[in-house]
């Protein structure tokens, strides 16, 4: 008999001690060459591929698709030769258990929270007690705490909140939609009396939904616009594009300049890189920033680490590595982890003007419009600039409308008095 080589499910990072397989990318009985890709794998924070861990073939997959997996669990198994007596491969000893939703409780809240990394709800053991004396299911209530964390308060205002309709309580979150507005005949599922086809959401997709409900439920979200000058960054730009793209080997594009320019913002204006936890602020000794990636299945937030201390020339290199990486499903979970300042760009595909919803449990995140050449008044003249809005919508609890306008009024400070490249 061959060689046999057990496909163990890695770390992917501190905390993280499961992952869903998503699918396999080679077939079984087809060869494998070590470190090319083999399967993927989903966390609740990122999307990626695992490496085969040695070359041969893929003898027998232990895991299916969907299901659920602990780290160092073994996968499946390699071996040498592709004639393996299949009943000589000893069983992994511990088995995956596919997903499947839970049966419905009734419960006196709308919102649910996901469960912590290890499967515990991030309480204290006096919280746990409450909940133990009032019969009441942890994993039901949305924590109000830090990273969701569950608070005496959450058990009380959870007592205290109406039940659900029986009727909606033994529903699913996707009957209850059909029950209240639809109908199905024959098979066939109607929404007002039109037809639909009814698919799942990806993993990804549905951490989005979860996590942009949990955030606009968490903080009062507003919104302030600044028009920014781009003329002087474009025209550096445009003076370094080529020789940057020779020494560097991929293209100096705006982003960096208005990342580097938002670190430097946030040094003077350090109430917009905190976090709330209850009535305390917590002040971040970094500035990590989180930029969103647009993906074919949903969207990503790979962070900058330490970008305070970072310089044009080395905001970009960051960027371009995560951005690359982020769309070849190369990231770690520690990549997606600790930003503290978010920014999209919607620009990119002509939005002028965005209000996206703060990641928590950040307190702003920055929107970045089309950059578009339009007549200005400049020194009682007109010219054509490039303009751009952009928008910082902010966490109402810490950030009043005075601190966000400073803020980028700042950014627009810096944006619009570049006078060299930063490198």
């Amino acid at each position: 008999m061959s060689d046999l080589i057990e496909v163990l499910m890695p770390l992917m990072g501190e905390g993280v001690h499961e992952a869903t397989l998503t699918s396999w990318l080679i077939a079984e009985g087809q060869r494998v060459e070590k470190d090319h890709p083999l399967l993927e794998v989903s966390t609740d924070k990122v999307d990626t591929e695992i490496p085969a861990p040695a070359s041969g073939f893929l003898v027998k997959l232990q895991v299916k698709p969907g299901s659920v997996v602990k780290v160092n669990q073994c996968l499946g198994y390699i071996a040498s030769q592709a004639d393996v007596d299949q009943e000589a491969i000893a069983p992994s000893p511990v088995q995956a258990t596919v997903s499947a939703p839970e049966p419905p409780v009734e419960n006196k809240s709308y919102v649910s929270a996901s469960p912590t990394a290890d499967g515990l709800q991030r309480s204290s053991p006096l919280v746990r007690k409450m909940a133990k004396e009032k019969g009441i299911d942890l994993s039901q209530i949305t924590g109000s705490g830090l990273h969701g964390r569950i608070t005496k308060k959450d058990i009380v205002d959870f007592e205290a909140a109406p039940s659900l309709p029986p009727s909606l309580a033994k529903a699913s979150g996707e009957a209850r939609l059909l029950q209240k507005f639809g109908s199905s005949a024959e098979g066939q599922e109607t929404l007002e009396g039109v037809p639909v086809f009814r698919e799942t959401m990806s993993r990804m997709r549905q951490l989005i939904a979860d996590h942009m409900v949990e955030s606009v439920r968490t903080s009062p979200h507003v919104t302030t616009v600044f028009e920014m000058d781009l003329h002087r960054i474009v025209s550096l730009r445009e003076k370094h594009k080529d020789a940057f793209q020779k020494q560097e080997g991929f293209k100096l594009t705006l982003t960096p300049f208005f990342i580097h320019a938002t670190v430097e913002a946030i040094k003077r204006h350090p109430i917009v890189n905190v976090s709330v936890d209850g009535y305390d602020i917590l002040w971040k000794k970094d500035i990590n920033i989180g930029c969103a990636v647009a993906l074919d299945n949903g969207l990503i937030v790979p962070v900058i680490k330490q970008a305070g201390d970072l310089s044009l020339l080395g905001v970009a290199r960051r960027l371009n590595d995560l951005v690359v990486r982020a769309r070849s499903k190369k990231l770690k979970p520690d990549d997606v982890q600790g930003g503290t300042f978010s920014i999209t760009n919607p620009g990119g595909w002509g939005s002028v003007l965005s209000n996206p919803i703060i990641n928590q449990p950040q307190v702003a995140i920055l929107g970045i419009g089309a950059a578009v050449k339009r007549p200005v008044i400049v020194d009682e003249m007109i010219a054509v600039r490039p303009m751009m809005y952009m928008s910082l919508t902010f966490d109402h609890r810490v950030i009043d409308g005075e601190g966000g306008s400073k803020f980028l009024a700042t950014l627009k400070e810096i944006i619009e008095s570049y006078q060299h490249l930063p490198l």
